[in-house]
């Protein structure tokens, strides 16, 4: 797994052809659903992996086995839907 250790927040340009989904892999981090090809978007502070959901399992049980909460959870993922095999973004845990 690839994981990308930003110090501070930093700018990205968005590339030609180049999908939120495709930053937020490539970046381990929240990308606004609705960047487009030119668009300057911030990407935030933090330490963010990814987790791969497992059968069964929706933002709730996942923000509960990471101590946080669903909303939350939800909206740095985008919203988008939870099924088994699909990347979660989660807030590193400290120590790691």
């Amino acid at each position: 797994m690839y994981e990308l250790k930003l110090a501070r927040p930093r700018l990205y340009r968005v590339k030609r052809g180049q999908t939120p989904r495709e930053i937020s892999d490539a970046f381990c981090c929240p990308v606004p659903e609705d960047a487009e090809e030119g668009d300057i978007i911030l990407l935030p502070q933090g330490r963010y992996v990814q987790y791969r959901a497992g059968v069964g399992e929706s933002y709730a049980s996942i923000a509960a086995k990471f101590g946080m909460a669903e909303e939350e959870l939800k909206e740095l993922n985008g919203g988008r839907a939870v099924y088994p095999t699909c990347r979660v973004l989660v807030p590193e845990a400290e120590g790691h």
